[in-house]
């Protein structure tokens, strides 16, 4: 019998699937309540750990109050299988007050165009493939990377400006690398800089940055708690919506600057066609690139400033691996202060290499996942349809099962015709981009981004991190728990 059929009879039934027993009438929420709770939102890293070591690689979590129940696969076979047998239309649980706030709030505005975050079904896909063709132009990145390159190198003067006198980063770091991806997301998808690394900061990009932090703090008590805001509306859930209001202004006001150019352009020089200009081309709808720049800085923001924290952390604490870095960077850049172009990204295998084991070992999302359009079977069990499965990729890909030394930093498994490379990774164990008709519509752009701003802060610098081990916690991406008061030392050439 396939094994994807509606039902299998020969597997077993779904109350069976072993997980956590849940209490009468509170289920298992309890488990995550103030004072009684056992574990903290913010440690879901070890609760699916202990999940993973108490009940196996099939977990189900049920009783969640004003969540739906959970299915935990912790098998790279099974998590192939369920992503290879999705449907035309993937269903990705995420983000319900991100959908309140498109559906609901003001569905007036976003109507049939709410975009691809927070969104499924036919309106998910609509959206997608008005864009999608602009977006994954394999040239599509390499178009910025000489205005990322000038971006990266005003992050690098605002470096300099906050250094202390131990030429240490402020432990609040995470926020002034928000200044970097907000600078970055906005020059792509809104074609402008809004001065956020300038020292005279504008009102605009100060109410910006403003928000961006605001709306960071508050998404994960609005996402990852028990959900109030859906009877009243609490004061994080007003400001989280308040900070989105924000984010859609700014896309709405710039937009229609770049429509109005567009249209007072009698001669076009299609080399030199921005990615928003192509949108509006293709598209004719202001609206379509407004919810395409509002969604590209919802999730452009936190996830490569995230992402380069941990790159950070990993070279600063492997010597051996930064110096080899420094040593394939001299090679392309000559000067601390080179110009990276496109050809320049192309021979940095090392670099690369970094940025997929630092994403392995700490990936920015815990973990994938998807709402089962038809019934399964999972690992021997029957799963029926609208089943929410997660895939901990978090604690797969830090497993001696797929990854030698897991917990070790060998940027070289990656790498081909080296003594340390990996022949045999299994490819769904590690995806910080996602999978199929959802993988990151921006992946290239954030690629680019990263590699560039890595490139030339490894270049410039010795980086250093003197204060231990670091924890992390959910919130709701994966972020260093400990202040990242990186030490910057300059290199001599």
């Amino acid at each position: 019998m396939n094994n994807f059929s509606t039902k299998n009879k020969c597997a077993k039934p779904f109350h069976e699937i072993p997980g956590p027993k849940e209490l009468p009438g509170i289920g298992n929420s309890w488990r995550f309540a103030p004072i009684i709770g056992q574990h903290k939102i913010e440690q879901l890293d070890k609760v699916m750990l202990q999940l993973h070591e108490v009940y196996g690689n099939i977990v189900k979590v049920s009783g969640l109050i004003g969540h739906p129940d959970l299915l935990f696969v912790f098998d790279g076979d099974e998590i192939r299988n369920t992503f290879r047998r999705e449907e035309v239309l993937p269903h990705r649980p995420a983000m319900p007050s991100l959908h309140h706030y498109k559906e609901v709030l003001h569905k007036d505005f976003f109507g049939d165009c709410p975009g691809v975050i927070g969104v499924h079904g036919k309106k998910w896909d609509n959206f997608r493939a008005r864009v999608q063709q602009v977006m994954l132009q394999a040239n599509a990145a390499k178009k910025y990377i000489s205005p990322l390159n000038e971006i990266a190198d005003d992050f690098l003067d605002h470096l300099e400006v906050i250094l202390d006198e131990k030429s240490e980063l402020p432990g609040k770091f995470l926020p002034e690398l928000y200044k970097w991806a907000l600078e970055s997301v906005c020059r792509v998808a809104l074609d402008t800089r809004l001065g956020c690394l300038s020292q005279n900061s504008n009102p605009e990009s100060k109410k910006i940055i403003a928000a961006i932090n605001t709306f960071f703090w508050r998404v994960a008590e609005v996402e990852l708690r028990l959900p109030i805001w859906r009877f009243y509306k609490t004061k994080s859930y007003k400001e989280y919506t308040g900070a989105l209001d924000i984010f859609r202004d700014l896309c709405m006001k710039h937009i229609s600057v770049a429509m109005r150019k567009i249209n007072m352009e009698k001669e076009v020089n299609l080399e030199h066609v921005s990615l928003l200009e192509n949108i509006l081309k293709e598209t004719k709808s202001e609206k379509i690139a407004t919810v395409l720049a509002l969604d590209l800085m919802l999730v452009g923001v936190d996830t490569t400033s995230v992402a380069i924290t941990s790159i950070m952390l990993q070279l600063s604490q492997n010597p051996d691996k930064q110096d080899k870095l420094y040593e394939e960077l001299v090679k392309v850049l000559p000067a601390y202060n080179s110009q990276i172009k496109p050809e320049t990204l192309e021979h940095l295998p090392f670099l690369k290499a970094c940025i997929k084991e630092a994403l392995r070992m700490y990936p920015v999302v815990l973990g994938n996942g998807r709402s089962l359009q038809s019934d399964a079977t999972i690992c021997g069990y029957n799963v029926p349809k609208g089943t929410h499965v997660i895939f901990p990729h978090y604690v797969l890909s830090n497993k001696e099962e797929y990854f030698p030394e897991p917990y070790r930093f060998i940027p070289e498994r990656w790498m081909k015709n080296v003594k340390e490379s990996q022949k045999d990774i299994h490819r769904f164990i590690s995806l910080p981009f996602g999978y199929g008709r959802r993988t990151c519509l921006g992946r290239r752009f954030a690629e680019a981004e990263m590699a560039i701003l890595i490139s030339k802060i490894f270049r410039k610098y010795n980086v250093r991190y003197n204060y231990g081990p670091m924890t992390y916690k959910v919130s709701p991406t994966y972020i260093p728990n400990k202040p990242l008061k990186f030490q910057l030392t300059k290199r001599e050439y």
